[in-house]
This record gives structure tokens, sequence and C-alpha cells, in this order.
């Protein structure tokens, strides 16, 4: 019972602080290959939920809002569009992992969700992220890679 307790609380904190779990797992003493699925696991399971979430709030919002569209262009949509059209899903792929599990879920919602894969596409981007920091929290703290 210890150890599915232990995986929840782990899958949980990968979703909400993706970016130091890895790290905290490999110095509390948990294998690699823990380490490793439950970042995983855990990233999957928030970039459903958040992605499909932010599609039904965004849905619903648009809906609300009718056929009225905001012109308000504040500093930090403008930044956010010009990033989206500079660096596209691509751009979002490279700093999901930094940015946490659900902006980057909800932020993929709203700009990508044309594509039926772009959240799995997310968690390949996730899973690629939790190797590395996982690899990398082990190497500084054994010195060794495996």
């Amino acid at each position: 019972m210890n150890i599915i307790l232990d995986i929840l609380f782990w899958c949980f904190m990968s979703i909400v602080k993706f970016v130091v779990t890895p790290s905290i797992m490999i110095g509390t003493g948990y294998s690699v290959l823990f380490t490793i699925v439950v970042s995983i696991v855990g990233s999957l399971i928030g970039v459903h939920l958040f992605f499909n979430f932010g599609k039904m709030i965004f849905s619903w919002w648009d809906n609300k809002k009718g056929g009225k569209k905001a012109k308000a262009f504040t500093p930090g949509k403008r930044r956010m569009v010009e990033f989206k059209n500079r660096y596209g899903l691509h751009g979002l792929l490279v700093l999901s992992g930094i940015i946490s599990v659900p902006i980057s879920a909800v932020l993929a919602a709203k700009y990508f969700n044309n594509s039926k894969s772009t959240p799995w596409i997310l968690c390949v981007a996730f899973a690629i992220w939790a190797v590395g920091l996982t690899l990398l929290s082990h190497y500084l703290k054994t010195g060794s890679l495996i």
C-alpha cells in the first residue's frame, strides 16, 4: 500500500512541478528506471487532463462570447502570439519541461488543438524531458550516467 501512495504522490508532483521532480526523486534514493517511469506516467496523465480541460474551457468561453471577438491586445497576448507564430509547436515542446505540465497542455489546447496528435506529441516531449532530467540528476549525484 505504501508504494501505491508513493507512486500517486510522485505522479502528482510530476504534474505540478515537473522540472524538479526527477531530481528530488533521485536525491531521495529512487532508482533511475522508477523515476523515469513515474515521471512519464504523471506527465502523461497531466497532459491529457489539462489538454482536454483547456479545450473544454476555451470552447465554453467561445460559445459564451458568441460572435463577439475581443480586440484587446495586451503585451502578454502579443508575446504569446509572436512566440506561437515564430516557433510553433516545436518551440512549446522545447520549453514544456521548464514551464510545467499544466501550462504547456493548456497552451497547446489553446493554440495547437487542430491536430489530434498534439497531446501525444506533448507526451513524447515530456518523456524526453523525464529521461534527460533523470539522467542528469543521477549523473550529478553519482558521477555516472547509469
